[in-house]
């Protein structure tokens, strides 16, 4: 009992004492003003101290002392919800690269999801999809390392608008995208979160599939899944409607939508929430019924009051939504439709998809 005032005292004079010490380590030749006799009384804690440290601080720190001694940091490029993510330099070949930096929770361990993710890195080899070069984890931080690639789809629309999206670079842009979702799907991989943001573009044009956080591998039959994936405007409607059991049908939904948006520069269905979502895709795919998609009234979160709109002609709403208006041609709206359909089981392939008429329309100029 009458040790514990002294204890607390000791602890609090502790504490006073390393917050002096932090201040004259800020102070310069602090050090030399100091007695020799008190130097060593006065050496920083490094837990007392670390509460102190600036974010910029302890993101130095942690680079010297995990395991990245090869990279050279450059900056932050972004914050997802499942890590950050810098560019960097090796150092052996001066190759720019990029590190996604996931901080594992000390009570659960290595997140799911990361776990998915680099299971699925290890395994893919395509062209179109990002590769993993490296895999650095010490204590409580996992640094995956990417081959960098200047802008994602998104900057890029933004920066360029349609001088630097022509029908040219539609066509090459989603020719590259289906090939890389078809060899996904092929190896039974679910991306299940495309948009443009995901959707890295280097100088020579190439695009490349990125961020596989909430893909997962699937398997025959079919198991019902997490209906938390896809960015909202890019959800397939029978997620939002509540199913669980469904397949790579979800990702084609999405490759849909990045292809009007790139016809327009701007998202088709820009919903604020799940019936928000919804109703943008009802007012211009029309409201579904059964004969459009069957099965859709046994679905959990159908409603029979839903609205009753009339679909729309796309190739008009394409036109007069858009202030860079493009025409696609009628193979380029054929496509898109066959994206957009209703019924999972209707709805086009990567596999189908990449062989569409759109793609070689153009072959009869070719010379023989």
């Amino acid at each position: 009992m009458f040790g514990q005032p002294h204890t607390r005292r000791s602890m609090m004079q502790a504490d006073r004492e390393a917050d002096l010490a932090y201040e004259r380590e800020r102070m310069p030749h602090a050090r030399e003003r100091m007695p020799h006799a008190r130097q060593d009384e006065h050496q920083l804690n490094p837990v007392l101290m670390k509460r102190r440290l600036t974010y910029e601080d302890e993101e130095a720190l942690e680079w010297e002392g995990e395991g990245l001694c090869n990279y050279q940091k450059i900056g932050k490029i972004g914050e997802g919800t499942y890590g950050v993510v810098f560019k960097a330099r090796e150092k052996s070949t001066n190759k720019l690269v990029a590190l996604k930096k996931i901080r594992l929770q000390t009570s659960h361990g290595v997140p799911t999801t990361a776990l998915r993710e680099v299971a699925i890195l290890k395994e893919v080899c395509h062209d179109n999809v990002i590769k993993l070069l490296d895999l650095v984890q010490k204590d409580t931080l996992l640094y995956m390392v990417f081959d960098y690639l200047d802008t994602d789809l998104r900057v890029y629309m933004n920066a360029t608008k349609r001088e630097g999206l022509t029908h040219g670079h539609i066509r090459s842009f989603m020719q590259q995208l289906l090939q890389g979702i078809d060899y996904c799907h092929s190896h039974r991989i679910l991306h299940r979160d495309l948009k443009p943001q995901n959707l890295l573009i280097d100088k020579t044009g190439r695009l490349i599939i990125a961020d596989l956080g909430l893909s997962r591998t699937f398997s025959v039959p079919m198991r019902p899944y997490t209906s938390s994936v896809i960015t909202l405007w890019y959800r397939a409607p029978e997620i939002l409607l509540g199913e669980g059991f469904y397949s790579t049908a979800v990702d084609m939904w999405g490759v849909g939508c990045v292809f009007a948006e790139m016809i327009t520069l701007c998202p088709l269905f820009p919903g604020d929430s799940q019936i928000g979502q919804l109703f943008q895709i009802f007012k211009v795919c029309g409201t579904p019924t059964e004969k459009d998609w069957p099965g859709i009234t046994s679905l959990p979160d159908y409603n029979p009051v839903f609205p009753p709109w009339c679909p729309v002609d796309i190739s008009t709403h394409l036109q007069t939504s858009s202030k860079y208006p493009l025409d696609i041609g009628n193979l380029g709206i054929h496509l898109l439709r066959s994206l957009l359909i209703y019924d999972p089981s209707m709805r086009m392939s990567a596999r189908r998809a990449k062989v569409h008429p759109y793609f070689f329309e153009d072959t009869d100029m070719l010379q023989c």
